[in-house]
């Protein structure tokens, strides 16, 4: 039994800790005033509103004119290094020497080779020697038998000269006698002896000029066989040299398979070293990097996609973040384009920059090369001003289509519009 009564408790439970204070509600006109005031400002924001299409897209620094990059052509071991970083080399100034000798049983093999290779040189040298005295002995002597000749062939033509005169005055004398036969001043024996010395003067004259002629046509042949010796005797040296010329770069082919010497493709300054005397390579190792001439200025190299690059153009402008140099506390650098590639980038040229996309990474397959010049490539550090250097890594904002936000709430339509359609008439 309950000590208190039950409208008491009632009463205790129910009763109100304060005064109830009933508020009259908001005016609708306030509310729908609020409500359409909103919705206004939301469709004007969504009509008079844009927004720019942006990606973010990485690359790197690189000097112009561009570091040459000096690769191993074999296998083998860094015996000397030439060069330090910083060092104005020369083109076809020595770099690096690698070993890249074999070595067998017998030793060395390119060691045995070259050896072989000195001694045929040195033989084909001497037959070269020779061959060349050889000639010169020989169209010595047939210059002598044509000096002999020519000088047989002029006392000939004096004797045939002589002989001739004299055959002259015979044929007169002949004439004359047979005038004193018909006047009866001579016997008929005393002009058949005349007439028989003219004939016997002509025949001695027609073997005088036999033997000129002879005299003439050795001449001529010893011209022709002084020739014809001579291109013989060149065609043998020729030969030989051929053959000289084949065995050195054989032993230069022998040398390289022992020694290689790397030389510098351009005339600069040594950026940097990649290996040490010791070190193995490999070949199509990077050995050094060297500055042609002297560095103008640095560019950003970025790869962009395929899709991106109609909405580029010249002299747009870009944000740059450097990995080197924090943006949270270093911030955005601007800059603008400089070039925009016609052409897809080849594998072959982005294997050439360490932050280029390769066909294994995600995304399109198609690369575009874009070069961008900032506005500034120094930079500042507490007082202390900081260069941009080859290679530096950063990442850049294009700005790619500007379009009205509802045009861009809408795109999916867009895509459903496109699928659902029919053949589109050209």
């Amino acid at each position: 039994m309950s000590l208190y009564r039950p409208d008491a408790l009632d009463y205790r439970r129910h009763a109100w800790s304060g005064k109830a204070l009933l508020l009259s509600g908001l005016p609708v006109w306030l509310v729908s005033s609020v409500t359409l005031l909103f919705f206004s400002g939301c469709i004007a924001f969504l009509l008079l509103g844009s927004y720019t299409r942006r990606i973010n897209v990485n690359g790197e620094m690189v000097s112009v004119p561009r570091a040459v990059n000096v690769m191993s052509p074999r296998h083998g071991f860094i015996i000397n290094r030439l060069v330090e970083p910083g060092d104005t080399v020369k083109k076809g100034q020595v770099i690096y020497a690698i070993d890249v000798s074999r070595t067998t049983t017998s030793g060395v093999v390119s060691q045995h080779q070259r050896k072989d290779i000195e001694e045929q040189i040195r033989t084909v040298g001497s037959m070269i020697i020779r061959l060349q005295e050889s000639k010169q002995v020989t169209l010595d002597m047939l210059l002598q038998q044509q000096t002999r000749y020519q000088a047989a062939q002029a006392n000939s033509a004096e004797i045939l000269k002589k002989a001739q005169e004299g055959l002259s005055i015979i044929k007169a004398n002949m004439e004359n006698y047979q005038r004193y036969q018909q006047s009866g001043l001579i016997n008929k024996d005393q002009l058949t002896s005349q007439i028989a010395l003219y004939y016997q003067q002509q025949n001695e004259l027609q073997t005088l000029r036999g033997q000129h002629e002879n005299n003439a046509l050795q001449v001529l042949t010893l011209e022709g066989n002084i020739r014809i010796q001579a291109a013989d005797f060149d065609n043998q040296i020729y030969r030989l040299n051929m053959q000289r010329n084949d065995l050195k770069r054989q032993l230069t082919d022998a040398e390289a398979a022992g020694t290689l010497l790397i030389t510098s493709p351009v005339e600069g300054r040594v950026d940097s070293l990649s290996v040490t005397p010791g070190q193995m390579v490999n070949g199509g190792d990077s050995l050094a990097q060297i500055l042609p001439g002297s560095v103008s200025r640095f560019e950003l190299v970025l790869w962009v996609p395929d899709n991106a690059v109609p909405f580029l153009k010249i002299d747009d402008r870009v944000n740059i973040r450097y990995d080197a140099f924090s943006s949270d506390k270093f911030g955005q650098f601007p800059g603008s384009i400089s070039g925009i590639s016609a052409t897809p980038s080849s594998w072959q040229e982005r294997a050439t920059y360490p932050a280029a996309p390769h066909a294994e990474q995600s995304g399109p397959n198609t690369w575009y090369k874009i070069t961008v010049q900032p506005d500034s490539s120094t930079f500042s550090w507490q007082g202390r001003p900081l260069e941009a250097e080859n290679g530096m890594k950063a990442t850049s904002t294009l700005f790619l289509e500007q379009r009205k936000l509802y045009q861009w709430i809408l795109s999916p339509l867009y895509d459903i519009r496109d699928s659902v359609g029919g053949i589109t008439d050209g």
